[in-house]
């Protein structure tokens, strides 16, 4: 059976095992943190009460009117996220749509402590599923950021390994041409050599005929 690789370094099990390894690996860390994000924003968005449950504001989703479990990964999340069609943007100034006791204005249209509470959410440490992959306690802005950023490294570390085998491949393939095939540099090389053998064996012959033809003439 094809086992998958792990983070951005799967191909040294084949090109099959590296889509497995994207499909069950990064894809699905990467969906479990789009659902983690979609969670903090309907916690951020949330509307609030002293006598009600929080409930689903600006952004809903299936499991609605409540919000989803704080800390808790709800898979398939980032799917079911909505605008809800109920909020007015007098309603998410002033509270109240999940009803009168979710209304917190009491000032008239001036009133804005509700929409500088949803920004401070925003910014506001919560806690978020370990299992996601990042880091666990975290405002949704921050983890958002982190988020991209764990994804921009698992494909710096693809593009890097990739290059370096690419790089192991042609050097293999380069020795294994030098090994069983015909290297021309070093043919050539031996070429050379031999050229110049022959020339010293030549120049060597001619001095031996020039010393004999010496000696008959000598003994002539």
């Amino acid at each position: 059976p094809l086992a998958a690789g792990s983070g951005g370094n799967p191909s040294a099990v084949g090109k099959l095992a590296g889509l497995i390894t994207l499909r069950d690996g990064v894809a699905a860390t990467m969906q479990s943190q789009l659902d983690e994000t979609a969670r903090g924003l309907i916690t951020a968005f949330a509307e609030t009460s002293s006598s009600q449950p929080d409930a689903a504001g600006l952004f809903t989703w299936s499991g609605a009117p409540g919000i989803p479990a704080a800390g808790t990964l709800v898979d398939g999340l980032a799917g079911s996220i909505s605008v809800n069609a109920a909020m007015t943007p007098a309603l998410l100034r002033d509270g109240g749509a999940n009803g009168a006791a979710y209304v917190l204005n009491t000032s008239g249209s001036s009133y804005a402590n509700l929409l500088i509470a949803y920004g401070d959410r925003l910014d506001q440490p919560m806690a978020f599923d370990a299992a996601a992959g990042i880091t666990a306690t975290s405002s949704v802005a921050d983890y958002a950021a982190n988020s991209i950023g764990w994804f921009e490294g698992v494909r710096q570390q693809a593009s890097t390994t990739a290059d370096a085998k690419e790089a192991l491949a042609t050097r293999t393939a380069e020795a294994l041409s030098n090994d069983t095939g015909v290297n021309v540099d070093q043919e050539m090389s031996l070429l050379l050599d031999l050229e110049h053998t022959y020339q010293a064996s030549a120049r060597m012959m001619k001095t031996v005929d020039d010393m004999l033809d010496a000696l008959m003439n000598a003994v002539g």
